[in-house]
């Protein structure tokens, strides 16, 4: 299994921005994330959200390295790593402004739970 991107495949595109992580579905997120811990595979049928989640919680547990791409996304979302504790405040906000413009979007950040660590 390879977390390198895949540009010519929009279910492996790197997450660069709020706006960019605004328009993932945080279920799906956080099913990869748990996924990703856990150490098990990531199927080339899950989506985008998923992808990006199972990269985290495989980086989270030690099962591979941060990347640029994760440096990037967190440069973007928390400068100076600043900002953690509003994230998903600033996410909802941009929420608010693809639904402005027509864009659908996932429910709000505030009303995920993340799964436990078993």
């Amino acid at each position: 299994m390879t977390y390198a991107p895949d540009f010519s495949n929009p279910n492996r595109a790197p997450v660069m921005g709020i706006m960019d992580l605004a328009r993932l579905d945080d279920a799906e997120i956080a099913e990869g994330y748990a996924d990703g811990r856990d150490g098990l595979a990531c199927g080339d049928n899950r989506s985008r959200s998923y992808w990006h989640g199972h990269r985290n919680g495989s980086r989270d547990a030690g099962r591979r390295e941060g990347d640029m791409w994760d440096s990037i996304l967190t440069a973007a979302v928390c400068p100076g790593g600043r900002g953690i504790d509003t994230l998903a405040a600033r996410t909802d906000a941009a929420r608010d402004v693809l639904r402005s413009i027509g864009e659908a979007s996932a429910p709000p950040m505030a009303d995920r739970t993340l799964p436990s660590r078993s």
